[in-house]
């Protein structure tokens, strides 16, 4: 029996996604917030199950054209720097902060991914991140724990 490689991949992300759902019902909310309608847990937990019902639909449902993959064709290097780039990214959020670690990945990732016009990297690296914080921080009062943008004066 062979599997085909979509299904492989709906597989491993069904497994990634029970295990994501998993961890965000383990995720802590504060006493006030456990019974409100939207809390630290909530779009995880959404986030979670949408996952296992797309996967499971992918590997449930018949496919209407087979995939071949030639593996002579894939870019193993890209993904191995994504991964690095990732885990690096994973290691220094709290230490640096989300603004500088968040921009630097993004940046990094439209780099390996084979992107050099410098200006549409930044553009969709530093100031979309800004954008993203100002929304998170600035609007609906989520707070994120920047040590860089509180040395500048941003954050208090």
């Amino acid at each position: 029996m062979r599997i085909s490689p979509t299904k492989f991949i709906s597989l491993l992300f069904l497994v990634l996604s029970v295990f994501y759902l998993y961890t965000a019902y383990n995720i802590q909310v504060f006493a006030f917030d456990e019974n409100a309608p939207f809390n630290a847990r909530t779009f995880p937990i959404y986030l979670g199950w949408a996952g296992i019902i797309l996967s499971s639909l992918k590997i449930i449902l018949p496919e209407k054209v087979t995939t071949e993959v030639n593996h002579k064709h894939l870019d193993y290097k890209s993904i191995i720097y994504l991964i690095v780039i990732s885990l690096i990214y994973a290691a220094v959020i709290l230490k640096i902060g989300y603004f500088i670690s968040t921009s630097l990945f993004l940046f990094a990732s439209y780099y390996f991914l084979g992107e050099r016009r410098w200006g549409l990297m930044f553009i969709l690296s530093f100031p979309f991140v800004a954008a993203f914080m100002y929304l998170l921080h600035g609007l609906l009062n989520i707070y994120l724990r920047d040590p860089f943008l509180k040395y500048i004066g941003v954050m208090g």
